[in-house]
């Protein structure tokens, strides 16, 4: 390497380490950001991820905590190929991923996620008026009515043959204050009919919970950098959302070094995600009563019997017959005179 070469490496070294420097800086800033909300919060938020099997779910959570703690783990299980491998309702709190020298951080209300089984598209239905088996699986998590490591295979497979769940009280801390949707740039289309329940699940029933949405595996996708943005404009506009709550990222791996670009992208859709301003609430149902009946349409006058309009009639032919009788007796009478008169003249001239 000459002098030139050697001079242009160590140049180009420099302004690496400066662009390093400052993207970690900006991570610094985002983190700041991100504990600031999470001060703000009087309690942690239960996230539950949801989507079809193998998007990418568990990987996304183990993900997520690496970007919050620089160290990868297996605190979801995560798998590959076509078969389950969250099958039961796993739930992962902040004491079992945080743990920072800082005693002030120790207590930063930092997320629950909640992993569950990948739902089947072909259990969900566009039809509202339909209960399937993953809105009743989906509203059964939701409200918290399943317990922690609950079977959720063994509860889709009851569900499924018409049974339902004997009366279970909410339990709060398993309540879910967030719903994360999670779809893998390499599915082909979105699952509509799924997301369609996600959204009642989540806008119409018992509570109003905001919904964000994660697109993951973008670095296996063949879509140019315009496709996924025109990917992410329809998964907005299907689940009804910003694109402020869209967040396109890829997963951590075993073994992975730590990714700046990979960190802040996911710590900025944490701190938005944290965001004191988003929270469930419980749909207030108003009472309505039904409407009193219409008064009843007024009664008709009665129409006079039928034999008062015979008299009538009868009359009135009555005083007919009378007028023509009455003339036929005056013209009878003139007629009579007329002929006595004759009469008469006759027999005077005889005399």
């Amino acid at each position: 390497m000459n002098v030139h070469e050697n001079i242009s490496f160590q140049g180009a070294q420099v302004l690496k380490m400066e662009e390093t420097t400052r993207r970690l800086n900006e991570k610094e800033k985002i983190l700041e950001r991100l504990k600031k909300n999470l001060r703000a919060l009087k309690e942690s938020k239960n996230v539950l991820l949801v989507g079809s099997l193998g998007v990418g779910k568990s990987s996304l959570i183990n993900s997520t905590i690496t970007a919050l703690t620089g160290k990868y783990d297996f605190y979801a299980d995560i798998g590959g190929g076509d078969k389950h491998v969250t099958t039961t309702f796993h739930r992962i709190s902040r004491d079992e991923y945080w743990d920072p020298e800082d005693e002030g951080d120790k207590l930063l209300c930092l997320p629950t996620f909640i992993d569950i089984i990948g739902l089947d598209a072909q259990l969900s239905s566009s039809d509202e008026k339909e209960d399937t088996v993953n809105s009743m699986l989906m509203n059964l998590i939701i409200n918290g009515r399943l317990p922690e490591n609950c079977d959720l295979l063994d509860v889709s497979k009851q569900l499924k043959a018409g049974k339902t769940i004997k009366d279970r009280s909410e339990e709060k801390k398993l309540t879910v204050d967030i719903i994360m949707v999670v779809i893998s740039a390499k599915s082909p289309s979105i699952p509509q009919t799924l997301i369609d329940e996600i959204y009642r699940e989540a806008n119409i029933k018992k509570r109003k919970i905001p919904v964000f949405a994660v697109l993951t595996k973008v670095d296996k996708c063949d879509m140019s950098e315009q496709e996924l943005e025109d990917k992410k404009t329809e998964i907005c506009e299907a689940i009804g959302i910003t694109q402020d709550k869209l967040l396109l990222c890829r997963n951590y791996q075993p073994g992975d070094a730590p990714d700046i670009e990979t960190d802040i992208k996911i710590l900025e859709f944490l701190t938005t995600l944290c965001n004191p301003r988003f929270k469930a609430v419980t749909l207030e149902k108003v009472e309505f009563e039904e409407p009193e009946p219409p008064p009843p349409p007024p009664t008709p006058a009665p129409s006079p019997p039928q034999s008062s309009s015979f008299w009538k009639t009868a009359l009135q032919w009555a005083f007919v017959v009378a007028v023509i009788a009455f003339f036929l007796y005056l013209i009878q009478q003139i007629l009579s005179k007329d002929n006595r008169y004759n009469q008469n003249t006759m027999n005077q001239r005889k005399m």
